[in-house]
């Protein structure tokens, strides 16, 4: 799911995980202050309905182009050795990279840090503080595993040209971790809670500040077999289900804002095929303040949106994009050509087919928004 760096993500705050994954265990009581980081709020974009209408090709084709970002956005992105949740080592994604992560890969890291850190206090209730240094600034872990609450605080901390600002936090944690002991025993590990994010990355390259906004809900399960790693240990090899469902989640680049709203989201990520697949049935209203846009539709996934290991584009799924007024966008992708093709439907049920635009390159479609 290689995304242009052009593209405003919705979950360019997946790459604050990239700092935390060198992070050290834990200090006890008395450990330093806790840090405050937040940044100025995000005004929403329009919400106004975009109309549909049949012949407008150039109009018709944006739309599906945004609406396909949106649904990049919501994704799984791997970048280099992605930890699972039984605690892979990862290493950092590049500054390239850093936009290319999305929704699903924040969650996933951010249930693997909370699966490493709750319940490791010393005294059982106790809160950990543990703040270390970046290139310049710093990063703090706060867990609070009484009360269920894990926090991470990025004070202009900058980990190799990428500056991370802001606060991410989970609430109501909940975090089973069952794991085998031997080659082929099973393992199962389960981390739900409620996640609350404002955060801000700044790039130099390519010169970008992103800061995304928003709180909703997640569950994060991995089950499959214990392998061997190859070193004389195990590494669980399975398949992972990333859930998220909540009512907003903002972002803006300081140009164009960016919403999801009312959206519900299924993301599997399978070790075994290398392969990601966002579900059938998940769904959101997606809007853009873009002068191409500047309004809402509603996205769903019909058929699930898949992505092969290392593919750079999907190479099976349907999305439906609908508004208020009559009529539908089918966008279907497909591993043999046309690689997409785009219909537009005069209703909204999708029974009127009155325009098919199935000519369009990947960089011709990605290049509309």
């Amino acid at each position: 799911m290689k995304i242009p760096t052009s593209y405003l993500r919705m979950t360019a705050i997946a790459v604050l995980t990239a700092g935390l994954i060198g992070c050290g265990g834990g200090g006890g009581g008395g450990g330093p202050a806790i840090p405050t980081a937040s940044n100025a709020a995000i005004t929403p974009p329009p919400t106004t309905a975009v109309p549909i209408t049949t012949g407008a090709q150039a109009t018709n084709t944006t739309i599906a182009a945004a609406a396909f970002q949106a649904v990049n956005g919501a994704g799984l992105q791997t970048i280099g050795n992605i930890p699972s949740l039984a605690g892979a080592v990862t290493t950092a994604p590049t500054a390239t990279e850093t936009t290319r992560l999305m929704i699903a890969e924040i969650v996933r890291r951010h249930a693997e840090k909370i699966k490493d850190y709750m319940g490791s206090a010393p005294v059982a209730g106790a809160q950990i503080v543990q703040t270390v240094p970046c290139f310049s600034g710093t990063e703090t872990l706060v867990v609070d595993d009484m009360n269920g609450n894990f926090s991470q605080i990025f004070v202009s901390c900058d980990e190799g040209g990428v500056i991370f600002h802001g606060t991410i936090s989970s609430t109501g944690v909940s975090a089973t971790v069952n794991l085998g002991s031997t080659v082929g025993s099973s393992y199962n590990i389960s981390v739900t809670a409620t996640i609350t994010i404002d955060l801000s990355i700044t790039t130099a390259s390519p010169a970008a500040v992103l800061v995304s906004q928003g709180s909703f809900t997640f569950s994060v399960t991995s089950s499959g077999t214990m392998q061997d790693d190859g070193f004389g240990g195990l590494r669980p090899v399975g398949v992972t289900t990333i859930v998220i469902a909540g009512p907003s989640l903002l972002a803006s680049d300081g140009v164009n804002r960016e919403q999801l709203s009312n959206f519900a989201l299924t993301v599997v990520d399978d070790d075994v095929t290398v392969a990601t697949t966002i579900n059938s049935g998940s769904h959101f209203t997606y809007a853009n303040s873009a002068s191409a846009i500047n309004g809402a539709v509603t996205v769903t996934i019909a058929t699930a949106i898949h992505y092969a290991f290392e593919g750079a584009h999907p190479d099976a799924g349907v999305i439906e994009i609908t508004t208020t007024s009559p009529g539908m966008i089918k966008v279907t992708f497909s591993s043999v050509a046309p690689l997409i093709m785009v219909q537009v439907y005069s209703d909204t049920a999708g029974t009127s087919l009155a325009d098919t635009y199935n000519t369009l390159t990947w960089d011709q479609f990605e290049a509309l928004i």
